[in-house]
């Protein structure tokens, strides 16, 4: 017996022990189509250590071999000792039963399938005889996990593989896999059959276990699932966390398709819903009759895209989400599937229902301060409790709109609302009402375009001086009144009248102090006897039904004295 005791790292996961040439590969799980006999009986637990996932003999990339226990969600599993025996055999081989806390950093923390383990130091270790052996752990508080896991200790195994089959269809789609495996004997060195061994034979997505005889001969079935985009088979050692694999060739025999659509009437749907575009799939089987094809793929494309999967009887439903009428192309997508070809058939989409129109919008009132009065109703063509999303646009370049004011309506309601103007810098050539929709009703489309009544009008070029004036002296404050037209742009905005306003330093009231008449070119300038320092400003509010008002920047004097 190669039984030895050794201090490792270890807080709750894994124990170390090494070795020269260990193999191993992904534990093994439940397959279709396996006798429970040819499976390791499920692990027998007197009292499971709670933080204990499992554990194994893994072969480290230095060609050693570790003893590792897995822990549960970073717990400590307060491990006492780990026993190795011979699969199916309840003599200790080897112990480990002596851990320190890993958190003194001689430990490495690696990752594995998104598992977290903790390994330390090791020392060599080699068993009597190459095969599969279990793993038994013991923790402080007298827990007992038996049967922890399993692997197998062979080195330099190799895998001969031979298959009853190469190629595949839905017709046939298991394979008998035959063959061998030997490893090199970790005493005499000589190459010789790996007995009891745990096999997993793979067959595209499709999977089975066996195990191998006393002259390392295995003999087992395995089924591809028929869904599988490519096919290859392979034969793995299946206990531990090393895989050793043999190949035998496989690929796909493809079938003809029979696609046919049921909803051959202009389908109806709401706005941005599924709508069921239904039909079914058939295949011409290897003996020349048509079957169903069952487990296929079927895609729709065009003003929407979905997939589905057909059922046992070929049967397909796809759900494509429309937001528009036109025309959804079904066919069997392309690629070394198990059926190609099928052409394309076409549903349409005849009609979408909830979408919505803006009616009886119009501007009703504005002032010269530029504020406008909306009105409209949002109709939809369904019923429906919500809310209708009101946005009042304006036209910022041709085709461009930018959101002034957004606000919530019931839909079919005739509604009210008032918004500002946006700056003269950025005039409006146009304003319209607009409903964006939600996720299952439509956008309004169409909407009329509603014209502003007055022309917008701007003060700039404002000058004030001088900077400083002396008390008693005179101070100039200037600008230019300029108005929009939709064929110029802004032009000089003669004979209007202007008011100058003064605001003293600290206080917040502004005072008129006179007023001018802007000339041909729009200027307007005034005069005034400097009294004390604060800011000036120009209004231009006395605009006529056609026009906005509109005001200047200030500009501050400092008057001395």
């Amino acid at each position: 017996m190669n039984s030895f005791k050794r201090t490792m790292t270890a807080v709750g996961t894994a124990v170390v022990i090494a070795a020269v040439g260990a193999l191993a590969a992904p534990a093994a799980h439940a397959a279709p189509g396996v006798a429970p006999a040819a499976l390791t009986a499920d692990p027998e637990t007197k009292s499971v250590p709670a933080a204990v996932e499992d554990a194994s003999i893994r072969h480290q990339m230095n060609g050693q071999f570790h003893v590792e226990v897995e822990r549960k969600d970073g717990s400590n599993p307060n491990l006492a000792r780990v026993e190795v025996r011979r699969a199916g055999t309840v003599k200790v081989l080897a112990v480990v039963d002596r851990f320190t806390d890993n958190y003194d950093n001689k430990g490495t923390s690696e990752r594995w399938d998104d598992r977290s383990w903790w390994q330390g130091d090791a020392q060599p270790l080699v068993l009597d005889e190459m095969g599969d052996y279990e793993l038994d752990v013991y923790d402080k508080n007298g827990g007992v996990r038996r049967n922890a896991g399993r692997s197998t200790y062979a080195e330099q195994a190799q895998v001969e593989v031979k298959s009853s089959r190469q190629e595949f269809s839905l017709d046939a789609l298991d394979t008998q896999v035959t063959g061998s495996v030997t490893a090199v004997h970790p005493r005499t060195g000589e190459r010789l059959p790996l007995t009891g061994a745990r096999l997993r034979a793979r067959l595209g997505k499709g999977w089975a276990d066996g195990v191998s005889d006393a002259q390392g001969r295995f003999s087992f079935s395995v089924s591809a699932l028929g869904n599988e985009p490519s096919m290859y088979l392979s034969v793995d050692l299946a206990s531990g966390y090393t895989k050793v694999s043999g190949y035998a060739p496989a690929k796909i025999r493809s079938q003809q398709a029979i696609l046919t659509l049921t909803s051959t009437a202009p389908l109806t749907a709401r706005y941005g819903t599924a709508v069921p575009v239904l039909g079914k799939l058939n295949r011409v089987a290897d003996d020349g009759t048509v079957k169903p094809a069952a487990g296929q793929r079927v895609v729709a494309d065009g003003i929407a895209r979905a997939e589905a999967t057909t059922g046992p009887d070929g049967t397909y439903t796809l759900l494509p989400r429309v937001f528009k009428t036109g025309s959804v192309d079904v066919y069997v997508p392309g690629g070394g599937s198990w059926v190609v070809g099928g052409g394309t058939r076409t549903a349409t989409v005849g009609k979408i229902t909830h979408t919505t129109k803006v009616v009886e919008e119009k501007l009703v009132a504005t002032d010269k301060y530029g504020g406008l009065t909306f009105s409209g109703k949002v109709l939809v063509d369904g019923i429906t409790g919500q809310q209708a999303p009101i946005q009042i646009q304006f036209q910022y370049a041709p085709g461009k709109w930018a959101t002034r004011q957004s606000f919530t309506v019931p839909y079919n309601k005739t509604f009210t609302v008032k918004v500002t103007t946006p700056s003269s810098k950025y005039p409006s050539d146009g304003w319209r009402v607009y409903t964006p929709g939600t996720s299952n009703i439509g956008p309004s489309t169409g909407t009329k375009v509603l014209r502003q009544t007055r022309a917008q009008t701007q003060l700039t070029g404002e000058r004030f001086g001088p900077r400083p004036v002396a008390k008693g002296q005179q101070l100039y404050v200037a600008a230019v009144l300029d108005k929009y037209t939709n064929t110029e742009g802004f032009v000089p905005y003669a004979g209007q009248k202007v008011r100058y306003y003064f605001r003293p330093d600290g206080s917040t009231v502004w005072k008129e102090m006179g007023t001018s008449v802007s000339g041909a070119n729009g200027a307007v300038s005034k005069k005034f006897t400097a009294q004390t320092s604060g800011h000036w400003r120009i209004r231009f509010v006395d605009a006529d039904a056609t026009h906005l008002a509109s005001f200047s920047q200030e500009g501050r004097i400092e008057v001395k004295g």
